[in-house]
């Protein structure tokens, strides 16, 4: 279930229930291309950032969502339309949407993305520039009791790689339950191991709506670190390489 690379794809894969797919792209690339996918109001977001580079990569990111989802189901990219559920979390809609069946997500900081794709469940995905030393003041405020335990041990490469592993996995499960910043981060626990492969979040009563829920690492990402959530153990995960050129991008 675990992927160890990020695989280099001959065609575009089948998407089968049952299966997750995590794609990895680097979004420095020039944005031309990418922006006759996107739709108006993207191209305005795109337009409303401070510099050249942030436009590029949001160009590539959200134009990389639509030729994988186009690809899934096959219709072209640019004919897809999204909207949003009651906590902002992006969603398919409209007759291209294969009938509510496909889901996905999509996070991306710095130069990488990461978009998860799956038929029938949702996912989420996160993936974190990694800084060292880490802003560890932001445990103070996200983090539970446990966790700043765990990292209050730890010092110098140990500990870089447990801040990351705890705020990547939070992120995650949050958008895969897709409440958003409705949830009370310090309210749930999630280990602080940076090398579990899968493992189980610890969760208070109100969330039990994310009991199934489990935590996948991600394979190694160069400057980052990534972590999947899915709602459940017994699904097949693959990671892949999402290139510049790849499919016309």
């Amino acid at each position: 279930m675990i992927p160890d690379i990020w695989a280099m794809p001959s065609g575009f894969p089948e998407l089968a229930p049952g299966q997750v797919q995590v794609w990895r792209l680097r979004t420095d690339r020039d944005p031309r291309a990418g922006l006759a996918l996107l739709s108006p109001a993207e191209r305005r977001r795109a337009e409303g950032f401070r510099t050249e580079l942030m436009r590029a990569r949001h160009v590539a990111a959200h134009a990389a969502v639509r030729l994988l989802l186009g690809r899934a189901l096959g219709v072209p990219g640019d004919q897809l339309r999204f909207g949003q559920n009651a906590w902002g979390k992006p969603e398919l809609v409209g007759p291209d949407s294969g009938g509510g069946d496909l889901r996905f997500n999509l996070s991306h900081s710095g130069d990488w993305a990461l978009v998860a794709m799956a038929r029938g469940i949702d996912v989420g995905v996160d993936v974190e520039l990694v800084s060292d030393p880490p802003p560890i003041e932001v445990a103070s405020m996200v983090y539970s009791a446990a966790e700043r335990a765990a990292l209050a041990a730890l010092s110098g490469p140990a500990l870089t790689a447990a801040f990351y592993a705890i705020w990547t996995r939070k992120e995650a499960l949050s958008k895969g339950l897709g409440l958003g910043f409705s949830i009370d981060f310090a309210s749930f626990g999630v280990s602080p191991e940076p090398s579990l492969g899968i493992s189980r979040p610890l969760l208070p009563p109100k969330l039990e709506a994310a009991a199934g829920w489990h935590l996948v690492d991600l394979p190694p990402i160069d400057g980052a670190a990534g972590a999947l959530a899915v709602p459940g153990g017994d699904l097949e995960v693959s990671a892949w390489r999402f290139e510049a050129g790849l499919w016309g991008l």
